[in-house]
């Protein structure tokens, strides 16, 4: 039987080659995630200029060390050396740069206003009386050490964070926050990614038209929608009833790049998906069941001259293998590679049902503070209890069955998760 990682790498080879590379304004990434398509240097040292990381006074260390000094003791016997007064001209605002400052003198500095000529150093305000500004001079108490103040305390120095030509994003990342942010601070605005295809989202099945006698509500195209539009993806949805010309006519009126159906691929009478494959000539459909449970039936391929990924039709299966399976590929990643934040945690309580011999099997589960508390069994209809659930567990073919020499996973073992709020 086709593994999981075997299918995975089916719709991969078959959604790989609609991810083109796009430029795109940074502004257009904060809510989906990309792939960078190239390496990005910075074109400028970040930050540009000596700054200061500290609200006080930029000074001269040798100011400091010309100026009057007294030796002190506070209430737990450490010692202080006092400087001053020393005589504050000015102030110097982030945004704003200030002219250069005369030896014995200081000048007000606020956080991350350029550092003026004629000082090297940054006086916290904590260490000065009166401990305010808009003072015509301060005293400064500071450790008694044996070097004293020092060029470059409280200073961040030019390209301390990125010297101009690093590079700062290396091709094949999924940018994060963190990165587009990087991106911003060394003033590049527009990063060039891989571009997702257009998708036509088909519920199939007489029982979700508005007139069936025994109609179900689509939950579907809502859950697959939502989670296609997440990752930034141009979706439409449509409806098909099992009828096979009803179905390739509305593939063939889209402009999609990928279809993804939900529905029409098992073993009964009126499997839509498969009769359209059928009717169909050149289409390369493969249907087959895989060793995963739930989402056991699957099929990928073409099919209307549109690359096509079929999904089961119960909701929670529909949601899984679109986690397993059409995330990874979306995200442009490798057959190996996570789609989601990964985890080991422990299991609270044993198994509530025997796992399948030879299938991996997807549970959901809550995380609590004592551990995994699995939800809803393996059943493929209980949307609702994957709605409760934070994790998605994963308890693998090798840990399964009669057929095992291994024990099934029980109270403590630990189990790989993804993360799913």
């Amino acid at each position: 039987m086709t593994t999981a990682m075997m299918h995975r790498r089916r719709v991969l080879d078959t959604i790989g080659p609609l991810l083109d590379t796009q430029t795109r304004p940074i502004g257009e990434l904060l809510d989906s995630p990309r792939r960078l398509s190239t390496t990005v240097s910075s074109p400028i040292d970040v930050p540009g200029f000596d700054n200061s990381s500290m609200d006080g006074y930029a000074v001269a260390a040798s100011t400091l060390r010309n100026a009057a000094q007294r030796h002190d003791a506070d209430a737990k016997g450490i010692a202080h050396t006092v400087y001053g007064p020393i005589p504050v001209r000015g102030r110097v605002a982030a945004g704003a740069r200030g002219g250069e400052v005369a030896p014995g003198t200081a000048v007000e500095i606020m956080t991350g206003a350029p550092l003026p000529a004629g000082t090297d150093t940054v006086i916290k305000i904590e260490d000065t009386q009166p401990g305010n500004f808009e003072s015509s001079e301060i005293t400064i108490t500071l450790p008694a050490t044996d070097t004293g103040p020092q060029p470059g305390d409280f200073v961040r120095s030019r390209g301390s964070d990125v010297a101009a030509g690093t590079a700062v994003l290396n091709a094949g990342l999924m940018l994060t926050p963190a990165h587009l942010g990087v991106a911003a601070a060394c003033g590049i605005t527009a990063l060039e990614v891989q571009n997702l295809p257009r998708v036509l989202i088909v519920s199939t099945g007489d029982e979700i038209t508005a007139d069936a006698a025994a109609g179900i509500h689509d939950a579907n195209s809502i859950t697959l929608g939502a989670s296609l539009r997440r990752l930034g993806v141009d979706t439409t949805i449509v409806t098909v009833p099992d009828d096979p010309q009803a179905l390739l006519h509305a593939v063939q009126a889209s402009e999609s790049d990928l279809v993804i159906s939900t529905g029409g691929i098992s073993k009964g009478a009126h499997e839509v998906v498969k009769l359209a494959a059928d009717l169909d000539e050149a289409s390369t459909m493969v249907f087959e069941p895989i060793a995963m449970q739930p989402g056991g039936p699957q099929g990928c391929g073409t099919l209307a001259g549109t690359a096509w990924v079929a999904l089961p039709g119960n909701p929670v299966s529909a949601l899984i293998s679109f986690e397993m399976f059409i995330r990874p590929a979306l995200l442009g990643l490798e057959v190996d590679e996570d789609p989601r934040e990964t985890e080991y945690h422990r299991l609270l309580g044993g198994l509530d049902e025997a796992p399948p011999s030879g299938k991996l099997q997807v549970r959901r589960a809550v995380m609590t503070g004592e551990g995994l508390e699995l939800m809803g069994g393996s059943r493929s209809h209980l949307l609702h209890n994957y709605a409760q659930s934070t994790h998605l567990v994963f308890i693998p073919p090798a840990a399964s069955g009669a057929q095992s020499d291994e024990t099934e996973p029980g109270a403590g073992d630990r189990l790989k998760t993804w993360k799913i709020t």
